[in-house]
């Protein structure tokens, strides 16, 4: 039977019933159209890729209505049952009919994601660590260590940290903080934040190290 969870709440918890799944895809690129005067051929400059949406058809009791109203006001992960080891960051923005049909609702929920979607990881302290993905990814790490600390990814310098206990990078927002994103440690930080290339990607650091602790946030487009 499909499902879907979003935000960490699953459908089967709010009673819908998931008539079908959207299909596995390739999200769309970003692109500019140039055409030339005298030729007869048109360029692409490609800028990237861009969000689209996954409809999902669903039905529920008229009595949940209110409920699952609240709960899809927002944004955060989805997975869905194709896809379960999986999630994509997801929010709700067009409006939903609620079709009544006999003591059911109807309804198409679209969900507009991002272009990637990303592993169900778990933090760990190997310093070998394998971006399942088959783009570059963002790991979140905190390292444990005192003084200054060189942090290499497969034997390239990244990033020199001055460290105080301990700091957090967070990759893909591009912040150094020591506990809470509120203290900010990118003063502390010197160079680029470190990026895992698709495959094995090995830590090594200079100075004093004691341990460090990495989610690795493999991605696919």
């Amino acid at each position: 039977m499909s499902w879907f969870k979003f935000n960490g709440i699953h459908s089967d918890d709010m009673k819908i019933i998931v008539e079908s799944l959207p299909p596995v895809v390739k999200p769309p690129k970003r692109y500019n159209l140039i055409e030339v005067d005298g030729r007869y051929s048109t360029n692409t400059e490609i800028l990237g890729y861009k969000a689209y949406e996954k409809p999902i058809p669903v039905g529920f009791r008229e009595a949940n209505l209110t409920q699952i109203y609240d709960w899809l006001d927002g944004s955060g992960q989805l997975i869905l049952s194709n896809e379960p080891d999986k999630y994509y960051l997801a929010q709700v923005l067009d409006r939903i009919d609620y079709k009544k049909a006999i003591s059911f609702r109807k309804a198409e929920i679209s969900f507009l994601v991002q272009p990637c979607k990303y592993a169900i990881e778990y933090e760990t302290t190997a310093t070998t660590l394998f971006n399942r993905g088959n783009v570059n990814c963002y790991p979140l790490m905190t390292i444990y260590g005192t003084g200054t600390v060189g942090v290499k990814v497969n034997g390239v310098l990244a990033c020199t940290l001055t460290i105080t206990d301990n700091i957090t990078l967070d990759c893909e927002e591009q912040e150094a903080y020591k506990g809470t994103i509120a203290t900010s440690q990118n003063r502390q930080m010197v160079g680029d934040f470190p990026v895992f290339v698709p495959g094995v990607n090995v830590l090594t650091f200079t100075g004093t190290v004691t341990e460090v602790k990495t989610t690795v946030r493999s991605r696919w487009l």
